[in-house]
Order: C-alpha cells, then structure tokens, then sequence
C-alpha cells in the first residue's frame, strides 16, 4: 500500500514537494484543484532543517490530507509509512 500526501499548491510548501520528487520511488503531480499530490511505495520522511520550514508551515505540512500512518512527527522530522508497515 502506497504513502499519500496531499499538498497545498503554494509556494510556501514548495520545498516538500520538491524533497519528494528528489528521492528515488516518489512521485509528486498536480490534480488541479490547488493541491500536489506527493506518493511513496512505503514511507515518506521529510527533515524540517533540510526543507528550511519555518514551525508554523511545519506543523502544517499535513493540512492537505495524507493516506498513511504517522511513524513520526516531531520539530525535527515527519516519517509517515503505509498502513500495512509494521510499528
């Protein structure tokens, strides 16, 4: 089962999608409503620091929606797995 989020067409998450699209397995696209679509085969892991987010857009990478599980979701980093993964 694949790893799904969804993020707001802005440029203030720009970063994420592209972090996404630099790792081998993921796929960002456009669905044309205002959100990118970013899927992983298993897991996505994004680091605040790498992105350069400041905490308010941080802590609101999720608000487009996500299919998946929190594995993690800290200040420092956000790893969401597949439903299937093990804890």
């Amino acid at each position: 089962m694949t790893v799904t989020v969804f993020v707001l067409e802005l440029p203030e998450f720009a970063a994420l999608a592209r972090c996404a699209s630099a790792t081998p397995g993921c796929v960002v696209s456009a669905l044309g409503n205002g959100y990118l679509k970013i899927e992983a085969p298993h897991e996505l892991r994004f680091v605040r620091k790498e992105l350069g987010l400041g905490p308010a857009l941080w802590n609101s990478a999720l608000c487009g929606g996500f299919r998946g599980r929190i594995a993690a979701y800290d200040r420092h980093e956000l790893r969401l797995v597949s439903e299937t993964a093990a804890p």
